[in-house]
């Protein structure tokens, strides 16, 4: 978190010490959070933001009831004043360029926390990937699930440029992979949901590798309505029904062509590594919606324009 309160050498500012003051006495006294605001009259997260750093300068009210309740005997008071002071004269003085750049470097080392948690989410929906068919879609399913709780933790985090386009990727790849698993699941309207997220996620990154997974999926959600549509067409029909009358089908792309544009174009979590697996998981399935004689797999409306799929 950014600390304004810092002197010309780093050193801690009457603004950097009440937040840990208030804290340090608190602990002194035993008191819990839910404690010290049924004593103050405050709420519970009221107390948490006044003992965090950077999130302003309480009202004397605040520190006064504050004070009282830990028996500081006014010393948290006079700390609240010192900030005060200390705050207007540093704005009456303007930004001090040594401050400010080291405040920079602070800030841009605290984003370095989320490359951490990046290469831990990384991690998983690579394992999960090199797991996925040897689970249960409701396995699947109930992963993918875990896994995108980090992913809303970190969308609500301030990232960097690559941060952020790490997220996005790991993002897109975890929606494809929910789409498949609900598609096994039998649950049609699901999976299409779930594809639209990944090609959100996908123009968000422009990046080929993540389109060319997307539009796979796709191309199996796509193949899967047209399966279903024919099924029940079939199942309508009479069972004397004449010689049809539909002239052939042009061939679709082979499953090894199909690899092939994925292969050249994959980036997948957990590095190259993670290819293979998330080939293995389309071409798996491509069978299940037709032969050789299926018709190839068209855009679904809605996705950009910009999508080409590669099968």
């Amino acid at each position: 978190m950014r600390q304004r309160g810092r002197g010309r050498h780093g050193a801690a500012t009457a603004e950097d010490q009440l937040p840990g003051e208030v804290r340090r006495r608190r602990g002194e006294r035993s008191l819990s959070r839910d404690e010290l605001a049924a004593r103050t009259g405050y709420s519970r997260q009221y107390i948490a933001q006044i003992e965090q750093p950077s999130r302003g300068i309480p009202s004397r009210p605040v520190i006064a009831a504050v004070d009282a309740a830990l028996e500081a005997g006014g010393a948290l008071i006079d700390l609240r004043e010192a900030a005060v002071a200390a705050r207007a004269e540093r704005l009456r003085r303007g930004p001090d360029p040594e401050t400010e750049s080291r405040r920079r470097v602070s800030d841009l080392l605290d984003h370095h926390r989320s490359d951490g948690e990046l290469d831990y989410l990384d991690r998983l929906v690579a394992d999960l990937i090199a797991t996925a068919d040897r689970l249960a879609p409701a396995d699947v399913t109930a992963l993918v699930l875990d896994h995108q709780c980090v992913v809303d933790t970190l969308l609500r985090t301030p990232l960097l440029p690559h941060q952020q386009f790490r997220l996005f990727m790991l993002a897109g790849h975890l929606a494809g992979l929910l789409a498949i698993s609900l598609l096994d699941a039998d649950e049609l309207a699901g999976a299409s949901t779930c594809c639209l997220e990944a090609a959100v996620f996908t123009e968000l990154t422009g990046h080929e590798g993540l389109r060319a997974w997307t539009l796979a999926v796709n191309g199996l959600i796509d193949a899967a309505a047209r399966k279903a549509c024919a099924d029940e067409v079939s199942a309508a029909a009479p069972s004397w029904g004449g010689p049809s009358q539909v002239g052939p089908e042009p061939a679709a792309a082979s499953v090894e062509e199909t690899a092939q544009a994925l292969a050249e174009m994959l980036t997948a979590p957990g590095g190259r590594v993670s290819q293979p697996r998330l080939i293995e998981l389309v071409k798996g399935r491509i069978d299940r919606f037709g032969g050789d004689d299926h018709r190839p797999l068209s855009q679904q409306a809605g996705l950009s324009r910009a999508f080409r799929p590669p099968v």
